[in-house]
């Protein structure tokens, strides 16, 4: 994996690491963003969106397997990484992904997110539909609204605030089993090195504090009947802030659209692998 602390200690644009490059490179977006991105492999064009509280590293980390088959554009959403904003909205994270394929000059796009980047590439779907060739919703959790433990967010955003990256990960891992918070401490761990600590703290208070309550679909699920392009979706039985059952209504609604259980592993190549199987069915 490449990390952002490298590119920065390095003081060069280009990195090749497994003989795949990586370039860096920023893109303005609505409201005076200014959003950090990634870049690498060649191939069909494919926009990738995070998950909350990682980065673009989430996927970064896959490079040499996703930009085989490829061309990649990985970015920090608002309040996360290298990304510098001063707003959030539901509106402005679709305005994001539309400033990214407009960087790329790619008039249409497969993208895809998990949790909250599900979340990002489904509004601008919503949006602009002609845009996009297929649809990757990975662990989606904002319909018909957050399900997330009000209380747990404010413990883990309170952790973040205080600058206490162990204990928001403990917070975050808090009922899981062993050995799954022990993998879910080492992938974000593996992710929030890539940043200063004091600064990315405090995005990401800022980040939770702000999405808690966010619906994403208005007209819950019939608005999803908009969707005419691919759409797969990948979820876990059990998991309660990214419901089974919500990714059962939409692939009930979405014509055509697929549900098939996610991959239990955190391993970047893992999940990759698992999208390259759905982009190529």
């Amino acid at each position: 994996m490449i990390s952002t602390t490298m590119w920065r200690r390095k003081g060069r644009r280009h990195v090749i690491l497994a003989l795949m490059e990586i370039t860096s490179f920023r893109v303005p977006s609505s409201s005076g963003a200014d959003l950090s991105c990634v870049k690498f492999g060649e191939g069909p064009p494919l926009l990738l969106a995070h998950p909350l509280v990682f980065s673009k590293a989430y996927y970064a980390a896959a490079a040499a397997v996703l930009g085989a088959k490829f061309s990649c554009v990985a970015y920090d959403q608002r309040g996360h990484g290298d990304t510098t904003a001063s707003t959030i909205s539901p509106a402005a994270m679709a305005d994001d992904v539309g400033a990214v394929l407009d960087a790329m000059k790619w008039d249409k796009a497969a993208m895809g997110g998990t949790s909250l980047g599900a979340a990002s590439t489904l509004l601008f779907a919503l949006r602009s539909p002609a845009r996009v060739s297929f649809l990757i919703q990975d662990l989606p959790g904002f319909g018909p609204a957050s399900f997330r433990d009000p209380s747990k967010t404010s413990r883990i955003a309170a952790s973040f605030e205080d600058s206490d990256l162990d204990d928001a990960a403990r917070q975050i891992t808090s009922g899981m089993t062993e050995p799954r918070a022990k993998a879910w401490t080492e992938a974000l761990f593996a992710d929030w090195k890539n940043y200063d600590a004091g600064t990315l703290a405090n995005k990401l208070a800022w980040v939770l504090r702000n999405t808690s309550s966010w619906r994403i679909v208005g007209r819950w699920p019939d608005e999803l009947q908009k969707l005419t392009m691919p759409v797969r979706i990948f979820a876990i039985q059990g998991d309660p802030v990214h419901p089974w059952d919500t990714a059962q209504t939409m692939a009930r609604t979405i014509k055509g659209a697929r549900l098939s259980p996610r991959v239990q592993s955190l391993a970047a190549d893992a999940i990759a692998n698992q999208w390259i199987d759905a982009l190529a069915s």
